[in-house]
Parts: structure tokens; C-alpha cells; sequence
């Protein structure tokens, strides 16, 4: 239990105001979360830390005190006038103090936890999905009332790929509420000069069962045998890091493979301009957790590398198999073995397929395509808001 504090936000010129509320912050593997932060339309409250959020911006909603709070705390439930959890509490009194026009809640989880507050409230609700909660059979398990509830009352639910369109309206959301909007890549990753000499290929990603790293390392493993020259740069972290370094140094790989853990977006960008293609063996994991739609593989595409990656989620979406780049079945380590063959024997046929896929990029997936889809959702709900308030 803790004292909830009360605290002022520095106020913006935007009349617009959006709660963006967020389980993490700054998470390393969702910088979609901070795009939409620094990107929609509006004030932008950044809510973090807990599926109800903690936080706003900097400044702690909720500080734990003593033994004596809980008391007092478990006192005022009785009575009712805390009518639920100090956390929840503090969430609402400030969101009371700034009046937000709107909730914005990233992950379902979150959009599930918040909103009874959200209806006790009268403050309209947007859920943005993104991958695992959709998918993951423990969470839909736990949440299965919850979610219930805030298809009810969420005002738009947005997804990021058919197949979780799909999925969710498979367990009740409406299908009127449903908004598909695909990531987009940051602008500076079409400004990339590539070179497509070096015999060289990049994976991004953490290491988690979705991401099958070990899988792409099998793959890689069987075109070493064809292309000896050959080498592979994972940049990415994960509960799987371990287990990948020992594959790799078990299959003898420690000349052709690099694990360059963590690395921000300079390093990355820096990579693709030296790689010929981009490589991810997505799947569903055994807690049937999935992809939304890899931000990756739409960045390395927008760079203009071909992509070699998996049948999954909403990878399809936005990777044209033979058009774009390739796609195999998940699990199929000969298939993808055979794709990067074909890249590693001819760098015109990764540069044309690359070509391919930067023109499809800023056709259909920029970061503006995805942050005014966003836009438009938010004014929508917003003004149908105002108009029944009135």
C-alpha cells in the first residue's frame, strides 16, 4: 500500500489531451510505444510503469509509506470512500486533475486493467494490441472477463496485423471497433546508403522463444557449409542470449556468427548499410505467444534490404514472398537455409528485391502512414465524445 500523491502536469500548447498509458517504460523492444508518445496529435500524458500506471512521466502518482497506511488504507475501502487500490486511486485522481479527452492504452492488458476507472470516469477508450496480448493462452485466460468488459466499452480497438484482426474478434471485439494499422519505420532509415558486397546478414530481435533465434542460427548453420565467406550480426537480447552463445560456439560458429547484444539505433542503421539481407524465424511460441508485425523487419525494408523471415503474424502483411523478399513455414530451417543461399549467391537479386520493398514501404507502412491512421482514430473518438457528452 503506499500515500498517493497529487501531481500537477506541465501544461502544452495542444488542446487535445491523450493519457497514453503504458505497462513499461522505455522498453528497448517497443520503441512504437515512444512514437506515438512524441507523435499523435494533442497533449500527451505519458502514463508508465504497471498495467495501471504508476507513473506520469517522471513523477511518481503512488510513493509506499508504512505499516499504518495499509490500516488506514484498508479503513477507507470499508467505508467507501477509497472504493478500490491505493494505485488505482492515485491514477484517477490524477487523471481527474487533467482531464484527459481520451485514454490511450497500450497492450490489452493494460486497456483491461484501466477500464473500469476509464468507465467510472466517462473518459472515452482506445486499446492499441501489439502482440502477446493477443495470443499468449495464459494472459487471454486471465484477462477473458476483463477483455469482455473492454471490448464493451472501448470506443476503437487497434491491431497491428490481419491475423490478430482476426484473433480478437474471434474472442469478441466488435468488428466495427477494430482498427488495423501496421507500424512504420522511422523516417531515417530510407535516407540509408546499403552495400550489398559483403556476404553478410542481419538479425534484430530479442531472444525469445517468438523469435526462434536458435532456428535462424540452424539456418545460417547449413548455408556456412555452401558459403563459407559468409557471416551474421544478431543484434538483440533476451532470456535465450545464453543458450544461443553456447549453439554458437557448439556448432563452431564463433568466426561467422556475432552476438552484439543491446544496441540502439545508430548501430543498427550503421549494420544494415554494410548487410545483404534482413533474417528473423518468427513462430508461435509454445505459451502461444506471437508477433504482432515485426518493427525490424519494416525498418530493414524501408532501408531497402530483402527480407528473409517466417510465414507468421503479420509478417505477410507487409513481406511479399518473392516479390519483396521470402518466406518460409515456420520451423522449415531448410527452406530458410535455401533463401539465403539464393541472396548469398547473387547481390543483384537482393538489391532488386530490396528495391521492391522500399518502394512498398513508403507506399504503405511510413511511420506517417501509421501515426495518421492513429490521428484519425483519437479526433474520431474524441469528437463522438464531445457530441454525446453534450
Amino acid at each position: 500500500m503506499g500515500v498517493v500523491v497529487l501531481l500537477s502536469h506541465e501544461k502544452r500548447s495542444n488542446s487535445m489531451k491523450i493519457a497514453l498509458l503504458s505497462p513499461r517504460k522505455n522498453a528497448p523492444s517497443e520503441t512504437f510505444i515512444q512514437a506515438h508518445r512524441e507523435l499523435l496529435d494533442g497533449q500527451v500524458l505519458y502514463y508508465h510503469s504497471g498495467v495501471i500506471p504508476k507513473f506520469l512521466e517522471e513523477q511518481a502518482l503512488y510513493i509506499p509509506f508504512s505499516q499504518l497506511y495499509r490500516v488506514l488504507g484498508f479503513a477507507k475501502r470499508q467505508l467507501g470512500i477509497m472504493h478500490t487500490n491505493p494505485i488505482e486511486f492515485a491514477l484517477e485522481q490524477s487523471l481527474k486533475k487533467e482531464k484527459p479527452d481520451v485514454l490511450f492504452a497500450e497492450f490489452g492488458v493494460c486497456g483491461a486493467a484501466c477500464t473500469p476507472l476509464a468507465k467510472r470516469l466517462g473518459i472515452p477508450l482506445i486499446v492499441h494490441f501489439h502482440g502477446y496480448d493477443a495470443s499468449e493462452y495464459e494472459v487471454l485466460a486471465k484477462n477473458e472477463e476483463g477483455y469482455k468488459k473492454m471490448f464493451e466499452y472501448a470506443s476503437a480497438i487497434v491491431v497491428v496485423s490481419n491475423v490478430m484482426k482476426q484473433k480478437l474478434e474471434s474472442i469478441g471485439a466488435p468488428a466495427h471497433k477494430l482498427v488495423l494499422t501496421h507500424y512504420g519505420a522511422h523516417y531515417s532509415f530510407k535516407t540509408l546508403q546499403l552495400n550489398f558486397k559483403q556476404k553478410k546478414l542481419l538479425a534484430v530481435g530479442r531472444m525469445v522463444d517468438k523469435k526462434a533465434p536458435h532456428l535462424l542460427i540452424l539456418a545460417f548453420k547449413k548455408s556456412i557449409e555452401r558459403h563459407p565467406d559468409a557471416r551474421l550480426v544478431y543484434i538483440g537480447m533476451g532470456p535465450l542470449f545464453r543458450i544461443v552463445q553456447d549453439l554458437v560456439q557448439h556448432l563452431h560458429l564463433e568466426q561467422h556468427v556475432e552476438l552484439r547484444g543491446l544496441a540502439g539505433r545508430d548501430v543498427i542503421q550503421k549494420e544494415m548499410q554494410e548487410v545483404r539481407c534482413f533474417v528473423q524465424h518468427s513462430r508461435v511460441a509454445e505459451s502461444g505467444d506471437m508477433e504482432g508485425t515485426p518493427v525490424a523487419i519494416i525498418e530493414s525494408q524501408s532501408a531497402g534490404l530483402p527480407v528473409i523471415s517466417t510465414i507468421h503474424a503479420g509478417i505477410p502483411d507487409v513481406v511479399i514472398h518473392e516479390e519483396t523478399g521470402f518466406l518460409v513455414s515456420e520451423g522449415d530451417v531448410e527452406g530458410m537455409s535455401h533463401y539465403i543461399n539464393m541472396i548469398l549467391d547473387d547481390s543483384a537479386l537482393a538489391e532488386r528485391l530490396g528495391d521492391a520493398g522500399k518502394s512498398r514501404i513508403e507506399t504503405h507502412f511510413t511511420m506517417e502512414h501509421h501515426i495518421q491512421a492513429l490521428n484519425d482514430v483519437v479526433k474520431a473518438v474524441v469528437r463522438k465524445g464531445s457530441s454525446t457528452s453534450k
